[in-house]
């Protein structure tokens, strides 16, 4: 699985930012699958030209300096991708299921 099919699967159940979508990932495929940040924004930013996510700007965080962390959340054209792929990847990678629905 790449980065941007991991990253889709993971803002299924909802918006997040960077450092909580590459969490979410590893969780949810119990440490198979560990992004690293230097693949994630580009991923995310790439994602964002393709039409299957937009970004937003959050509540300013201590841990980035007092900036505004970048949120991301799926368009309907990103959920309906990350849906059709979502049994082959659960599949694969035998994911934690997600409890959030």
């Amino acid at each position: 699985m790449n980065a941007s099919a991991a990253l889709l699967q993971a803002l299924l159940e909802g918006e997040g930012y960077g450092l909580d979508l590459i969490e979410r990932v590893r969780l949810r495929t119990r440490g198979a699958i560990r992004l690293l940040h230097g693949s994630v924004y580009p991923a995310l930013r790439a994602l964002e030209r393709e039409g299957l996510l937009r970004s937003f700007s959050g509540e300013s965080a201590r841990e980035t300096g007092g900036r505004p962390r970048r949120y991301y959340e799926l368009t309907a054209k990103g959920r309906r991708l990350a849906h059709s792929q979502e049994r082959a990847v659960s599949g694969l990678y035998r994911l934690v299921p997600d409890t959030s629905a």
